[in-house]
């Protein structure tokens, strides 16, 4: 077994110089995707001398009792006219301000009487925004390998970029391996199960922007699962096993991956749950076999699976860790591997049990906010102390 932390390390270095091929879309289609390269503005933001309110633009060092009013000029409207001493022109928030302008007084310090208006004093702040004072015309916007949010659309379409190249999708296959697996509740026998990780993992990779190729199931047996692996392999950039990848009789995944030409790089980590985890690659193709149980699953998806896909565009995925204090007082009898124990916080931030049978028991993840650690050799936790803690919202989500 190898620590979490080296097998992150072994797949930063076999994936790290690995790209997606990119492609030109435009940006208001780019949601998921991810940057191929750095983004730079193409205009000055804001892109003239504007107004940060409604009020009226007056000229530096002028102090008079009245001002003339030369023209109203709204957001979207260009102003015509120069301020000169004893001038003044009315504008609306967002508004370029006329030439000549050092300040805008706000309307709520004005009086109005006709073509005059008159100001109950002048602020020392100018409430004008200057040209380029967010962002400044070939400043950079956002880096290769970013993923595209809605802030991100909206951003580089505030700055001019209507198109960009972005990381082609990973088309990604799943396999859940097991003749124990059925999909209908109708085939149930005693020893069958519903196959609830190739469900899971669809949603998982679909909410995360890939592009799912296969969703199949396999028997286990050597030669069908070799075959699955290279008809999906045929398909699909990355693959995704659930179950087949431990020591059993009939775990054939690690013989069927050297089959088909997959080097293995690890099999084995010191982590409960997802001990069995076994990355492979080739020159072009990315494997992550997850084990059979569906909290191994969804926690090796988040901390391994995701880091690949960030990784073959260019970035990084780094899920945030945070401490709390342990609730209650925990014990366990084997100390071996790092453990991510799923619990909820309560309202005071400490961090509580929830009913939790073991990386079978998906149904827990329902009551949970996301997994405390208990650190390789530590065997027991007092109530009270810090502990690493990863929200399923906070640091997955």
């Amino acid at each position: 077994m190898i620590p979490r932390d080296e097998a992150l390390a072994i797949v930063d270095e076999k994936l790290g110089a690995m790209r997606m091929p990119h492609e030109q879309v435009k940006t208001q289609s780019g949601l998921m995707r991810r940057i191929a390269k750095d983004q730079h503005s193409r205009l000055d933001i804001p892109p003239f001398n504007r107004s940060a309110m409604d009020g009226f633009a007056i000229p530096a060092g002028d102090a008079c009792e009245r001002y003339r009013v030369l023209e109203t000029v709204a957001a979207g409207i260009t102003p015509t006219k120069t301020l000169l001493p004893g001038t003044a022109t009315k504008v609306m928030t967002g508004a370029a301000v006329p030439e000549g302008a050092a300040r805008v007084v706000m309307v709520e310090l004005a009086e109005e009487n006709g073509a005059e208006v008159t100001f109950e004093r002048i602020p020392e702040t100018t409430n004008i925004c200057p040209t380029g004072e967010d962002m400044a015309r070939g400043d950079l916007v956002l880096e290769a390998g970013t993923l595209l949010g809605p802030l991100e659309i909206a951003s580089l379409v505030s700055v001019g970029i209507t198109e960009i190249p972005v990381m082609r999708t990973p088309r990604v296959a799943i396999l859940s391996t097991g003749d124990e697996l059925v999909d209908s509740p109708d085939l149930l026998v005693p020893g069958k199960i519903m196959n609830s990780n190739g469900p899971l993992l669809r949603s998982l990779c679909q909410r995360s922007g890939l592009e799912v190729v296969r969703c199949d199931r396999v028997a286990d047996s050597l030669e069908a699962t070799v075959d699955a692996l290279t008809a999906c392999l045929a398909e699909a950039d990355i693959l995704i096993l659930s179950g087949g990848v431990s020591v059993g009789e009939f775990d054939f995944v690690p013989q069927a991956l050297e089959r088909v030409g997959q080097t293995i790089h690890f099999d084995r980590l010191a982590m409960q749950p997802g001990k069995p985890t076994t990355f492979a690659s080739s020159q072009e193709k990315t494997v992550f076999g997850l084990p059979g149980n569906p909290v191994a699953v969804y926690l090796m998806f988040h901390l391994f699976v995701l880091r690949a896909v960030a990784l073959l565009a260019g970035s990084r995925h780094e899920v945030c860790y945070r401490t709390g204090p342990l609730g209650f007082d925990y014990s366990r009898k084997i100390a071996g591997r790092l453990a991510y124990v799923p619990c909820q916080l309560d309202r005071d931030g400490a961090i509580q049990r929830v009913n939790y049978h073991g990386s079978a028991h998906l149904l827990a993840l329902h009551q949970a906010d996301g997994f405390f650690l208990v650190p390789q050799g530590a065997s027991k936790l007092s109530q009270g102390e810090r502990v690493e803690f990863l929200s399923m919202r906070g640091g997955f989500e």
